[in-house]
């Protein structure tokens, strides 16, 4: 039953190339979403894939800063306690007494126990007079040195423990500094001391600039370092309503390089970068950095309008040209990470792999889908095209080409049934060649063939529109003619007779032949009948009527 409906379905389609054309449009179709569903699904697991790479780096990064951020709290808490409660003994006493004796020279050194503590450096009294953010206070210097000198033991153990390379120092506004790379006691102390306190990480950290006292990052150029760059985190130290000075961390652009290294080893596709708040490349999991800018001042300002709004510990991505950008803001660093994934790199690793493997599936399958498309479609046209050939063989007379008997008289009963549903009149003609069997006879049958073909065309030069004619015998043909009386029907008949014999066929070369033919005509409203066989049958016995006075002849009456 099932099958039944689907063949009643197809059937009402009569061009079925189109079925098939539908077919396999929606077959391409369905093949296509699915692929570009397949593809959604890939760039989702791509974009996670590289989120969660630039993730361990951050998450890495991150906790590293954010231990090295507490040990820096830890000394300024640890200063804080012992300006509270400084601690006096023998070796601090002869410490403070020696530098009593030694705060007018240009430059000084404090060596309290190098085994257990770290030298203090510093400059005179009156390098720190002639500078506006200095201030060597005498009622709380020597408290701020005692506090100082325990601090030194704790850098000097604590600092041992470090996992990022990187120097810790404590630059004070009276004029010394303890720092966990000390120098030794010649005239770069001076030096040293003069660029730690002229760095904008000190200067940052006055209660103007720094109201709330909290802890800055600061990106600054640093001579001596070998690639011209350093980052430190710097607090400020604060008792009593005074700004003793600032606790910081350097960390050398180098040790940031291998740390972007380390953590980026595991995949070797694409590059990590850390920019700093003003999007300014600070260091790279590459060799080195670019030696042009990665981004255009455009591209720049599209990342920047990305990540202002963002905040710490956000992530995104966005799509530059051929490259893919993964940025996280870092929590503990005033900056972010940024990965970028070139085109290339993403055609040679495992997402570009698969991207090309479902590419080419698609491709192929879409070839041979077009290949079945073009086969089965030229197939369908053979089949159109043979049952086309066999209805028409099966309805038409293939040397007349016209209707054969059969459809003929299926059709003139129709045609007839219709005129008397609406009572128009309707009208047969029967027409015979005249003297054809001897034509046959005397020239062969191709000759017979010739005249039977010649009857016709003239035959369907004189129909008028709505005239039906076939061949329902050797050299009979018949006419049926809805809407026309029996004097309009002799009239037609007539035309045909004339437009027959008024022509000679060539048989062959140097005969010719001319033909005639008889013709019997009968209408319906003559004999109140419209049965067409017996509307045929009076045609046909006024046909022979015709042949009997002399052929070549119209005869419509009994």
């Amino acid at each position: 039953m099932f099958g039944n409906a689907i063949q009643r379905v197809i059937s009402r389609f009569k061009n079925p190339q189109k079925v098939v054309n539908l077919c396999f449009i929606v077959v391409f179709l369905f093949s296509t979403v699915l692929t570009w569903r397949e593809a959604v699904v890939l760039e989702g697991a791509y974009v996670s894939s590289q989120r969660n790479s630039l993730d361990n780096v951050a998450t890495l990064l991150d906790r590293q800063l954010q231990h090295n951020i507490d040990n820096l709290l830890f000394y300024r808490n640890s200063m804080l306690y012992a300006l509270q409660s400084p601690i006096s003994t023998d070796k601090t006493r002869k410490t403070l007494a020696d530098f009593d004796a030694l705060r007018t020279q240009p430059y000084w050194q404090l060596r309290l126990d190098l085994n257990r503590s770290l030298p203090m450096n510093g400059v005179s009294d009156e390098f720190v007079n002639n500078s506006p953010l200095l201030d060597r206070d005498e009622q709380t210097i020597h408290t701020e040195l005692s506090s100082a000198l325990e601090l030194s033991y704790i850098m000097r153990l604590s600092h041992q423990t470090q996992t990022l390379p990187r120097r810790m120092f404590y630059a004070s506004r009276s004029g010394f500094f303890l720092t966990s790379t000390p120098p030794p006691n010649d005239p770069q102390i001076v030096a040293l001391y003069y660029r730690l306190v002229a760095q904008p990480y000190f200067s940052s950290q006055s209660p103007a600039n720094n109201p709330d006292r909290a802890l800055k990052w600061t990106h600054t150029f640093n001579p001596e370092s070998t690639t011209g760059q350093i980052i430190t985190a710097a607090i400020p130290l604060d008792y009593n309503g005074r700004w003793y000075g600032v606790l910081a961390l350097d960390y050398p652009i180098d040790s940031l390089h291998t740390f972007l290294q380390q953590a980026h080893n595991e995949d070797h596709e694409g590059t990590v970068l850390l920019y700093d708040n003003e999007l300014n490349p600070i260091a790279t999991s590459a060799q080195s950095l670019p030696l042009h800018p990665m981004f255009t001042a455009p591209q720049l300002a599209q990342i920047a309008s990305a990540v202002t709004a963002a905040k710490a510990g956000d992530e995104g991505e966005l799509r530059m040209d051929s490259r893919f950008i993964t940025w996280a803001k870092l929590n503990n660093y005033d900056g972010l990470l940024i990965k970028v994934h070139t085109l290339e790199e993403g055609v040679q690793g495992e997402f570009g792999r698969i991207s090309i493997v479902l590419s080419v599936l698609w491709m192929l399958s879409t070839l041979m889908l077009f290949a079945s498309w073009v086969v089965i479609r030229r197939l369908v046209n053979n089949m159109f095209s043979l049952q086309q050939t066999l209805t028409w063989r099966a309805n038409y007379d293939t040397l007349t080409r016209l209707y054969n008997r059969g459809a003929f008289f299926e059709l003139a009963r129709k045609l007839s049934q219709e005129c008397k549903q609406q009572a128009q009149p309707f009208s047969v003609i029967q027409m015979d060649l005249d003297l054809f069997k001897s034509i046959n006879d005397k020239y062969g049958h191709s000759s017979g063939d010739k005249v039977l073909a010649h009857a016709a065309a003239m035959l369907s030069d004189a129909f008028r529109q709505g005239d039906v004619a076939g061949r329902v015998g050797g050299e009979e043909f018949c006419i049926v003619l809805p809407d026309t009386s029996l004097e309009e029907a002799t009239k037609v008949a007539e035309r045909i007779r004339v437009r027959i014999n008024s022509k000679e066929l060539l048989l062959k070369q140097g005969t010719t032949v001319r033909i005639s033919a008889s013709f019997g005509v009968s209408s319906a409203f003559e004999f109140d009948d419209y049965d067409f066989e017996r509307l045929q049958s009076h045609a046909d016995h006024r046909l022979y009527k015709a042949k009997q006075e002399g052929r070549n002849r119209v005869c419509h009456t009994d």
